[in-house]
């Protein structure tokens, strides 16, 4: 009797040991007594992590190609300028959202003479003219640029211990867009040369000149053909909590999107010295057209509705795929 008490006993305490083993598998803890993994109801943020990479190994050439260097090591930019959040809906299960809202917006100003103060002076004395020549106009420059793009998607995960794989999909939308326009100190004129700034990215200045036949522009105002993206997401990853709570992950993804882009259209200044003598006018012309593009596309082709990066150009690189870096904290 004794001896079958003592086999059941040991039996159940290989059973609790083999439950207690298991647990600590699926709920491990540090040797402070925290749990590692997240649990329901917690909330992960992260973030690129890849800027990190570059402070710690882009000197060695391990991440950052520099000039003259042969590393063409690549990052899927899918996840750069976003912030990932997570809900926890199970404790292998999350709903997570990616957003990403950039803008920017500023003015260039360059000085050119005044050429109608010039024009004046050239009637008075060399005094008069030597004063004009030191007045100055402005031109300006002004330019808004904005870049959003936001991606909602389920996860599920399954691993043991810190090394955690997770898969799933998500639902993106982005829309990009940009302006600029351009106010001349100086009018066109029929009766003097004119100076105006012909390249406000290299500040040159060129002149219109009265007697000249033939067409001078300046640009008025630029709308370029940003437009909007849609795309869906299939993803698998790695992650490792290199802390309690605290994790680096690996990400790739295959997607398929649509972009639309509008019509670039471009307002212009005329001089135009014709048949019939000259004439100021503005004019709109289209720049570029409308476009459409769809397909399947890995995670580093930057045409991608995932991608934050070609806003405006397009892209035409389809290099293969690399994933994605990130960092991120649970609580």
């Amino acid at each position: 009797m004794k001896k079958k008490i003592m086999i059941t006993a040991a039996l159940l305490a290989v059973m609790l040991a083999s439950a207690q083993d298991s647990l600590r598998d699926l709920y491990p803890k540090n040797k402070k007594g925290n749990e590692i993994l997240p649990r329901k109801g917690d909330i992960g943020l992260g973030f690129n992590c890849l800027p990190i990479i570059d402070v710690l190994f882009g000197t060695i050439n391990f991440a950052t190609p520099y000039p003259g260097s042969s590393n063409m090591v690549q990052y899927t930019a899918n996840s750069n300028n976003q912030i990932v959040g997570k809900y926890y809906l199970k404790d292998k299960a999350a709903i997570r959202v990616r957003f990403g809202i950039n803008t920017l917006s500023g003015s260039m100003t360059n000085q050119v003479q005044d050429a109608k103060a010039m024009y004046t002076a050239s009637f008075g004395t060399q005094d008069d003219r030597n004063a004009a020549s030191l007045l100055r106009v402005d031109d300006i420059a002004t330019f808004a640029k904005n870049n959003w793009l936001l991606s909602v998607g389920y996860e599920k995960r399954r691993g043991y211990r810190r090394l955690q794989g997770y898969y799933g999909a998500e639902f993106g939308i982005g829309r990009t867009g940009s302006v600029q326009s351009f106010k001349y100190g100086n009018a066109f004129s029929d009766l003097y040369p004119v100076q105006y700034t012909d390249n406000f990215n290299a500040l040159t200045v060129a002149v219109q000149t009265p007697t000249s036949a033939g067409r001078v522009t300046r640009e008025l105002e630029a709308k370029n053909g940003g437009g909007m993206r849609y795309g869906i997401r299939g993803f698998i990853g790695i992650e490792y909590f290199i802390f309690a709570k605290i994790s680096i992950a690996a990400e790739y993804g295959w997607g398929y999107a649509i972009t639309r882009s509008r019509a670039a259209t471009s307002t212009r200044e005329v001089y135009n010295n014709g048949q019939n003598g000259p004439a100021v006018f503005k004019e709109e012309v289209d720049i570029d057209a409308r476009e459409g593009q769809r397909g399947f596309s890995v995670d580093n082709n930057n045409g991608t509705v995932f991608s934050m990066n070609n806003t405006l150009g397009g892209n035409t690189s389809l290099s293969g795929g690399a994933g994605a870096l990130t960092i991120l904290f649970h609580f």
